[in-house]
Formats: structure tokens, C-alpha cells, sequence
């Protein structure tokens, strides 16, 4: 009876570490701007150098806000430059580009089909003839002599 349970036990274990995870999303803030900014993501303040990655997010809504500060002698003026509420969906990655104008461009892309996906690769395969033949050699036996 233990030998019984022990076996179910380790199939259990092997069989929860074998299945996927959950797809993780990310979100990445780029800022070619040369001001003092600030990024609030779901109220937590972050500072934003050149490039800000946020890994893991969990999908769902989340508050996305950046601020610029302004310098003006010893005073510092905040100036909300991207205030928004956006959805966040599984696998997905959000980027988020601040141009030198101050100017914010949003793109968010799905990495469901992530070249690095054993599943969804291009290998270009023709079902009819093996793999495309690239180069444009004829398949008159030279071998790629000409």
C-alpha cells in the first residue's frame, strides 16, 4: 500500500512541474527624452533612466502613469506626460516609447508566437519537397556545382 502511494505521488509531482506556466507578460518603458521622469504603475513609483522592464506582470488592468520633472532653481515641476488604464492580457508585452519631444507612442505586441517557441517556428518545410530550396540551385544532382 505505501509503494502504491508513493508512485501516485511522484507521477503527481512529476506531472504538476511537467505542465506549462502561466504566460507572463512584461512591460518595458524606453525614454529617449533627457528629463527627470518618473513612472507610477499601479501607484508604485519607479525612475526612469533610458529603460525601464518590468517583468512578470499579471494580467489584468493596471494604471500606467508617466511624469517629467521639470527644474526650475530649486523647485520641481511634475508634469504628467501618459496617464492611462490599459489591460494587460496573458503573454503579452507592452512597450512604451518616450521620444525626445516628450511624446509617448504605446505598442503592445503578443508573444504567443515567440520565435523561441518550439511549437510555432518558420522552418519553412514544404510538405512536398523537404525544405525550400533557398538559394535557387537546380535539383539536377551537382550539388550546388553550377
Amino acid at each position: 500500500m505505501k509503494q502504491i502511494f508513493t508512485f501516485i505521488a511522484v507521477l503527481f509531482s512529476i506531472s504538476t512541474f511537467a505542465a506549462p506556466g502561466p504566460k507572463t507578460s512584461k512591460i518595458s518603458i524606453s525614454n529617449s527624452n533627457r528629463t527627470e521622469t518618473q513612472v507610477r504603475i499601479d501607484g508604485v513609483t519607479y525612475n526612469l533612466n533610458n529603460t525601464f522592464v518590468m517583468d512578470n506582470i499579471r494580467s489584468g488592468n493596471h494604471t500606467i502613469s508617466i511624469i517629467q520633472l521639470e527644474k526650475f532653481g530649486f523647485r520641481k515641476i511634475q508634469k504628467t506626460i501618459y496617464n492611462s488604464t490599459m489591460s494587460v492580457a496573458p503573454g503579452q508585452m507592452v512597450n512604451i516609447d518616450i521620444n525626445r519631444n516628450g511624446q509617448v507612442v504605446v505598442k503592445t505586441a503578443s508573444n504567443v508566437n515567440s520565435p523561441f517557441d518550439r511549437n510555432d517556428r518558420n522552418d519553412h518545410y514544404n510538405d512536398n519537397k523537404g525544405y525550400n530550396d533557398h538559394d535557387n540551385r537546380n535539383n539536377n544532382n551537382n550539388y550546388g556545382r553550377h
